[in-house]
């Protein structure tokens, strides 16, 4: 697996912003049934572009926190499952949230004793 960058911001106020692929503890990123705290997460921090046929994206939000949600672009906006239980709500785009995505989930892990 490749390594994690993270490369510092050219302007002032924006978020260092991580590259590559990296395995992470999926307590950084519980999303209902899906990512458990015992997982590790294959991700992606090069792709951020939430796509027609949804996904789990990393996101984290202005005050730090740090998170997982399915997500679907829609004709109206950006599906997103609120609390990874299936309460769906759409916005006209990610801006009108206080959340950004910071990646893609490729793989979860999950231990033999929860199969």
């Amino acid at each position: 697996m490749a390594e994690l960058t993270v490369t510092e911001p050219q302007i002032e106020n924006q978020h260092p912003e991580p590259t590559g692929r990296a395995l992470i503890d999926g307590g950084q990123c519980l999303c209902g049934d899906e990512i458990r705290a015992d997982d590790l997460v294959a991700a992606s921090f090069d792709k951020k572009h939430v796509h027609t046929g949804g996904g789990l994206y990393l996101l984290q939000s202005d005050d730090g926190w740090r998170g997982c949600r399915r997500m679907m672009r829609v004709p109206d906006g950006i599906a997103i499952d609120q609390d990874g239980r299936g309460d769906w709500v759409t916005v006209p785009s990610m801006e009108a949230t206080s959340w950004r995505v910071v990646g893609t989930v490729e793989t979860v892990y999950r231990p033999t004793r929860y199969q």
